[in-house]
């Protein structure tokens, strides 16, 4: 399994990115699936940026593909407006999940077992590009592509947080991207509602999206065997990061940065919520 990454200095430069990810790897999908958290400047490291939400659905377009950018965020407007602030409606249909009709699906997982989902993401679900950020987590450690996957789900979404790790493994035996594109150009660390952006410099692409977070996770100086759902989606999907064939220019290890949680983050992580 392939992940590329690169080093890309400004959202002006990021079609080139995705040009090369779509050609190395093909995609096909007719969803496109941001983190739009809550309505924030993009420069602040909380959200996907839109340009490269932008620059996404222009490519699909060149190859064909009409793609519907959906999304729910953290309030029930948060998607919304987001597509409203950055004029995602004059690209691309967009639905605001969190406004659409629930049904309740039988995961059969270990910890979830059954989910209300919005009834748009039942047809994404094999054929969706996820764009999350790069960025930190005061219960997941990191949230990247496997936990993007909660934005198809109805919220409040607190229950997720008990069991956070085997939840998200449980989810993504529903929900698997087609194709993982990480925004890494700002990155968030010390949280994830409030973080303080990093200017990273990185993009990262892959048809897998457990390589996609593993590598994710190395680049913000985390040991993806340390972090639980990565630990369990490696073990659950028969993978080990020395199956990942990095295709990086300069060398990953060039590109680490450190990110970690504010003490206000690690207190929520102690007492679970």
């Amino acid at each position: 399994m392939k992940v590329v990454v690169e080093r890309v200095k400004s959202y002006k430069e990021v079609g080139k990115f995705i040009e090369r990810a779509f050609e190395l790897f093909n995609p096909k999908f007719k969803y496109v699936k941001p983190n739009f958290l809550k309505l924030d400047s993009p420069e602040n490291g909380c959200i996907t940026h839109p340009e490269l939400v932008r620059a996404i659905v222009e490519a699909a377009k060149e190859y064909g593909m009409e793609p519907i950018i959906v999304e729910g965020g953290f309030y029930k407007d948060s998607a919304e407006k987001c597509f409203e602030r950055f004029g995602l409606r004059e690209i691309a249909e967009c639905v605001n999940l969190n406004a659409d009709e629930f049904v309740d699906v039988n995961i059969s997982g270990e910890a979830l077992k059954s989910v209300e989902v919005a009834k748009t993401s039942l047809k994404a679900r094999e054929c969706y590009l996820t764009v999350p950020k790069l960025k930190v987590h005061h219960l997941a450690t990191v949230t990247l592509g496997i936990k993007n996957n909660m934005g198809f789900l109805k919220k409040p979404a607190i229950y997720m947080h008990r069991n956070i790790h085997q939840k998200l493994i449980d989810l993504l035996s529903f929900f698997q991207p087609s194709l993982t594109i990480i925004d890494g150009i700002i990155g968030g660390t010390n949280s994830e509602m409030r973080p303080k952006p990093v200017k990273h410099e990185v993009m990262i692409a892959s048809d897998n999206v457990v390589a996609a977070d593993i590598i994710g996770a190395r680049l913000m100086g985390f040991d993806p065997s340390e972090i639980q759902h990565l630990r369990l989606a490696m073990e659950r999907f028969e993978i080990s990061e020395s199956d990942v064939e990095v295709i990086s220019n300069p060398g990953i290890e060039k590109l680490v940065k450190e990110y970690s949680l504010s003490l206000s983050s690690r207190m929520l992580r102690r007492l679970g919520i």
